[in-house]
Formats: C-alpha cells, structure tokens, sequence
C-alpha cells in the first residue's frame, strides 16, 4: 500500500536538527553530505518516519520548513515526555490538556519552525 512520507527543508540546519530529534525520540537517520551540505536524511525511530535536507537552493524558499506533523502517543507521560522536549528553543502553542473527546492533546513548535500536534487517545472506560 502506498504511504506518505514527510520531508523537511531545514535550511542549513539539517546537522543540528538530526541531533535534537535524535535527543527527543531516540532513533538515528542516515545522513548524506556534499561537503558540508546535507543533501538528504532519513530520520526513524520506531514509528515516527521522516525525511529532509538542507535547502538545495536559494529558489527553494526561506530557511526551515514549516510543515505540521501530527503525532500519536503510546501514553500520556510520553506525549508530556516529548511536548516538553520538542518546545525548547521553539514556541508553546498550547500545553497538553484534555481535549474533551477523549483524547490528551497538545501543539508547539520546535526550533526548527516544525509544527507538532501531539495526541494520545485515552483509553475507552
């Protein structure tokens, strides 16, 4: 079945963002360089999957990326675990809370300019 992948443009920034994420979910990325430019990266850590590169071009755009990605927890400590670690150096949209439908929810950006949507479906009672 086919899938979709993210890809991150991560400016010049590829080098650090791979450390950071590494340091937030575990995992590691196979990175491939053209001198000190990051041409491609392919970051896995368990379930969470994506893809990115510093910018190949100046006609590319503005530095970082700025897509959204939404990420299912296993449980709510880890949703916290990972809400805290993702928000430093970037921005706190809205803490984790109850979202009323059942879920815990949270939203922050990191410094890279990824949006994070986080959620963890509570378990039914």
């Amino acid at each position: 079945m086919a899938g979709i992948v993210p890809y991150i443009d991560f400016g010049d920034k590829s080098p650090q963002a791979v450390s950071f994420y590494r340091d937030v979910f575990g995992g590691d990325a196979e990175v491939q360089s053209d001198g000190e430019r990051v041409i491609h990266l392919d970051f896995q850590a368990g379930g969470i999957h994506f893809m990115g590169s510093d910018r190949q071009s100046e006609e590319a755009g503005p530095d970082g990326g700025g897509p959204s990605l939404v990420l299912n927890c296993d449980s709510e400590e880890q949703l916290r675990d990972f809400y805290a670690k993702l928000v430093v150096g970037g921005q706190e949209v809205f803490a984790p809370a109850d979202s009323g439908w059942g879920a815990i929810v949270a939203h922050g950006t990191d410094q890279f300019g990824v949006t994070w949507m986080l959620n963890y479906d509570k378990p039914e009672s």
